[in-house]
């Protein structure tokens, strides 16, 4: 490897660390490295030895999403003849793609490995909350209301420290194995930290009170639990040690039990839950844009029926990034009031349609269905471990979840999550070869 060579691979697993770390505690520095991502990158695809690089399915998907994106920016600058969406909004859709340059740093360096990865991710979380802690709010939410630590809202932060929970609950028995290999001091304090923060994760997606994070965990939980009894039932991965699994869900089960009687959390819950008067007929005149005061749901099936009419007037290349947004100030639809708070649909699917189009959405989805089918092609050779394969479908029914009733793909959260997961999980089926000749 020439001088060239180690000066852009330094750069990429650099930007990678710094992306995973400094999101939440300096975000001018996390967006500086992302850049600096992107443009070493993209010079390390000229070079001859990433010729396996250029041939990776997703990267060509990728490159052809990025191209299109830039003939919709064209596009709308000449048929749009006002609040044409800016170039840099349009193009933050990019984002998403973050996860194939960070997979494949990971993938070459012996520094950053994907373990490594997710840990410098919850570091930066901690350092997060560390850096701008404030003892009223913690009060606050130890007293049973609603916060979000400063996290964009608490819905956010919902999604966070879910994708955290996840992390923590399916990794759990991987890190009781590795800990296991020291001294017992090491591995008393190696768990009590484990589940410190597994249980700080439960407690802050509790504190969030959101509940579309609620319903999807719950349903993550229901299906990975069905896969799992499947696998176990078909016997096809033999080494998977099932009495372990078995016990950790137990503990879990156990700690949750606890967590509800120390902190009523039952009665919490039910309150959230109870907490907005809806019935079928203040949905329809929500859908039908006749009430002006609105709950939280109504205020979502609000946007999702006027979206079907924005999408059908530019039903393939869509209004661009901030589409949206502009339909809902122009439209007669809301009043003031509700165009000064909302900008966004509600709803990831239908703000992409509105933005994108169905051959933008399109790009996306067949994305999404080709990592899924490498994901499972590699799980059944065996190069990716049960747990890392667990993990990602339990975040991406997760993700699925949540995404109906908030448009995280537009929001920093929903783009860094994406890169940190699909990554971790993407560099397991990449092999280290790809920067190799």
């Amino acid at each position: 490897m020439n001088i060239y060579q180690r000066v852009l691979s330094t750069l990429i697993v650099t930007s990678s660390f710094c992306f995973a770390f400094f999101w939440l505690p300096y975000y001018k520095l996390f967006d500086f490295f992302c850049n600096i991502l992107i443009l070493a990158f993209l010079l390390q695809l000229l070079l001859p030895s990433s010729k396996k690089l250029r041939k990776d399915p997703l990267f060509r998907l990728g490159l052809l999403f990025f191209v299109y994106l830039f003939i919709t920016i064209a596009w709308h600058k000449f048929s749009l003849p006002a609040d044409t969406p800016r170039i840099a909004e349009t193009r933050k859709y990019l984002r998403i793609l973050y996860f194939i340059p960070i997979a494949y740093a990971i993938s070459y360096s012996k520094m950053l490995n994907p373990w490594r990865f997710l840990i410098i991710a919850f570091l930066g979380l901690i350092a997060y909350l560390i850096i701008n802690f404030d003892l009223a709010e913690w009060k606050r939410a130890w007293n049973g209301y609603r916060v979000d630590f400063g996290i964009e809202n608490a819905q956010h932060t919902g999604i966070v420290f879910a994708t955290s929970l996840i992390a923590f609950t399916v990794f759990t028995v991987r890190f009781i194995n590795w800990s296991r290999k020291y001294s017992l001091i090491i591995f008393l304090v190696s768990l009590t930290v484990w589940f410190s923060a597994l249980l700080l994760s439960f407690w802050v997606v509790f504190v969030s009170q959101t509940r579309a994070v609620w319903l999807g965990l719950s349903v993550s939980a229901l299906i990975m639990l069905l896969l799992a009894g499947i696998f176990y039932i078909q016997k096809k991965r033999s080494t998977i040690k099932w009495y372990k699994y078995s016990t950790i869900l137990l503990g879990l089960i156990f700690t949750t039990i606890l967590i509800e009687h120390s902190f009523n959390t039952q009665e919490q819950i039910m309150k959230r839950l109870t907490s907005e008067k809806v019935s079928i007929e203040s949905l329809h005149l929500a859908a039908s844009h006749e009430k002006k005061q609105m709950t939280s749901f109504e205020i979502r099936v609000a946007s999702w029926a006027a979206a079907p009419e924005w999408i059908m007037e530019r039903p393939f290349m869509g209004w661009g990034r901030r589409g949206a947004k502009n339909l809902i100030r122009e439209s007669d639809y809301f009043n003031e009031s509700f165009k000064s708070r909302f900008g966004h649909l509600h709803n990831s699917y239908l703000e992409t349609l509105v933005d994108l189009g169905f051959i933008g959405t399109g790009f996306i989805l067949i994305i999404i269905l080709f990592l899924g089918r490498k994901i499972i092609s590699s799980f059944k050779r065996g190069s990716m471990p049960f747990d890392v394969f667990i993990f990602y479908w339990a975040f991406f029914i997760f993700w699925a979840v949540v995404n109906l009733f908030e448009s995280y793909i537009i929001f920093q959260s929903g783009t860094y999550l994406i890169a940190v997961v699909l990554s971790f999980s993407y560099s397991f089926i990449i092999k280290k070869e790809s920067f190799k000749t």
